[in-house]
């Protein structure tokens, strides 16, 4: 009896290998950190000069913010302590590999390369190496935690009409707070913009990257209301597919797929609308081509305008003027909320409206219009020497030193009122006597100025909290026809964007077409790959005796692409001297971003000031 029972216990007992216990991590490395701490003093050069790192057998060069990091706590390695890596080191990679919903690229930050390195790591790692993994880490959460911070590429590099203050954040002390909370994920969320119009744009790429290729409706003749045929099959199932047409309800009626009726006509009028097109419910060209564009197109068109959103400041005001250049539009907003919106007209594509962010302050109303040098020179003069009587019927007069103005009236070229905000491009936003021009689905007819579609109710919204200045009296010293400066009471943020993606107001996704060519060099800084060390080197700014790490530029910058500088012609200064008179002085100053440094020296200046022209 008792060698059954002792072969049954031999029987079903499990395996030796299973009774062993699983393998042990590596043990404690006696004096681990302090090893690592010497290894990151050699690996970080005194001069604060971001060392050289390696991924998949590629060098590259390191954050700038990397050796202030280190600086800071003495060396102490970030990552990984006398028992083996920290857990805040998975909670990075899982951060890294979400970068794709803010339209990042986990790539960027050297993913794989830091995925292998952390398996290695918790098997058998030399000190060497763990003191690399550690540098790896940081400068992954910094370049990511620039680039939700700061946007991943400076817009002042390859747009020459951008002033744009990009908010500034001391990244080595969010990653300290962030590993002492143990709160990395949250640390770089928090980076992010919180704006709804971000939050909601982010949904919208994320809602686009599971729609596959759209269904092509083949070209051919305009399509409209009646028609039928396969053409009209295809652009329902392309409606369909892209959410502007409700798919069929299998327990109605069945609907005939070859027919244009009325819910598909209205289908049509809402794509239309999403793309700022004419919504006459007809397929023209114009729709035509952009029921073409591909998924993927519009993909990266998000992504776009999603780094755009980093650059601009996180309080963007309790109340603020909102003008997308790309959308044609103005929006007042309060709480999130347009309290006011409206048509612009923006400028052409050879005098393109810049993107900048100014303080609404001043308020002109019957202006008079003093003509740049450049108008004058080629466009008045001309019409004055057509004709004779072009001077008075257009209400000019002649200054000293050869100016000439407008007078206040009715075809004054800024309209009635004109709105002034100061900004070193010279643009205010006026009325326009040209009205018909809001009708337009396209509409850049200004040399650079916006013309806005309801300058009395954006004048009275801005001096309602001057009980004085109601839209009666607005109105009356409208009538009598004399230049009148008022201050706004509660001066407000402006902000001119231009953004070919967004979500408006409704939840609807917008998409415009590119007028000025901004998305394309944007869209190939995004998926350009990242600078080897030795060309990141040739570009760095020079750190002079003296000065310490936090002194100088703190974030790589992409020089390649930058504009070269030029000198500003008669013209501009003719321009910029006509502007001071008309208004009064006023110094703006101009807080730089430290890791924008080098914008002063990569600024173009436009050859003809924006405000020159209405």
């Amino acid at each position: 009896m008792t060698r059954l029972r002792l072969s049954w216990l031999l029987l079903t007992a499990a395996p030796l290998w299973a009774q062993q216990p699983p393998p042990a991590p590596p043990a404690p490395q006696p004096g681990l950190t302090q090893q690592l701490q010497l290894i990151l003093h050699t690996r970080t050069p005194a001069s604060g000069k971001p060392p050289e790192l390696q991924a998949d057998g590629s060098a590259y060069r390191a954050s700038p913010d990397l050796p202030c990091f280190y600086d800071r706590r003495s060396f102490v390695p970030a990552w990984i302590a006398d028992m083996g890596l920290r857990p805040q080191a998975d909670e990075l990679l899982a951060a890294v590999a979400d970068a794709p919903a803010d339209g990042l690229r986990p790539e960027d930050y050297h993913l794989a390369d830091l995925q292998r390195r952390l398996l290695q790591a918790r098997t058998q790692a030399s000190p060497a190496d763990l003191a690399e993994l550690d540098l790896a880490l940081t400068d992954a959460f910094l370049r990511l935690a620039a680039d939700l911070a700061h946007g991943k590429v400076n817009p002042e590099l390859i747009y020459s009409d951008c002033a744009i203050d990009v908010p500034e954040v001391d990244l080595p002390g969010r990653l300290e707070s962030a590993l002492a909370a143990g709160s990395v994920r949250k640390a770089l969320a928090d980076l992010a913009p919180a704006h709804a119009g971000y939050r909601a744009l982010k949904q919208a790429l994320a809602a686009y990257r599971t729609k596959s290729d759209w269904p092509a409706v083949p070209a051919g003749p305009p399509l409209k209301p009646g028609d039928r045929n396969e053409r009209v099959a295809a652009l329902r199932a392309r409606l369909e597919a892209s959410g502007d047409l409700a798919p069929p309800d299998p327990a109605a009626p069945p609907v005939e797929r070859d027919l244009f009726d009325a819910p598909l006509q209205a289908a049509v009028r809402v794509f239309q609308e999403r793309h700022g097109l004419d919504a006459d419910g007809a397929i023209g060209p114009a729709t035509l081509e952009a029921l073409d564009v591909p998924v993927a197109d519009l993909v990266r068109q998000i992504e776009v305008n999603l780094d755009r959103w980093r650059w601009l400041p996180r309080d963007l005001g309790e109340r603020y003027v909102m003008v997308n250049i790309a959308g044609f539009t103005l929006d007042v907003v309060e709480a999130e909320k347009p309290a006011l919106s409206m048509r612009v007209v923006a400028g052409k594509p050879t005098s393109s409206t810049p993107m900048f962010t100014g303080t609404m302050s001043n308020i002109v109303l019957n202006p008079y219009w003093n003509v740049p040098p450049g108008i004058l020179k080629n466009e008045i003069l001309p019409k004055i020497q057509r004709d004779p009587g072009y001077a008075a019927r257009e209400n000019l007069e002649v200054l000293p030193g050869n100016k000439v103005r407008q007078r206040p009236g009715a075809n004054n070229a800024l309209g009635k009122i004109k709105f002034l905000f100061p900004n070193r491009f010279n643009v205010y936003l006026h009325d326009t006597p040209s009205r018909s021009l809001f009708s337009r689905s396209v509409r850049t007819f200004s040399h650079g100025c916006i013309r806005v579609e309801k300058p009395l109710d954006l004048a009275e919204y801005l001096l309602r909290d001057d009980p004085a200045w109601t839209r009666e009296k607005i109105e009356k010293v409208l009538g009598d026809g004399r230049e009148r400066w008022l201050a706004v009471p509660r001066p407000l943020p402006v902000h001119l964007v231009y953004w070919t993606a967004w979500v408006d107001g409704a939840g609807v996704l917008q998409f415009r077409k590119d007028v000025y060519g901004r998305d394309r060099p944007l869209l190939e800084m995004l998926a350009a790959e990242a600078e080897p060390a030795q060309s990141t080197n040739a570009s760095e700014p020079e750190i002079l005796p003296g000065q310490n790490y936090d002194q100088r530029s703190t974030r790589l910058q992409l020089h390649a692409s930058a504009s070269p500088r030029r000198k500003r012609s008669p013209v501009d200064q003719s321009d910029d001297e006509q502007r001071i008179d008309e208004d009064p002085p006023r110094h703006v100053s101009r807080r730089l971003h430290r890791d924008r440094s080098s914008r002063r020296n990569l600024r173009v200046h436009r050859s003809e000031s924006a405000s020159a022209d209405p």
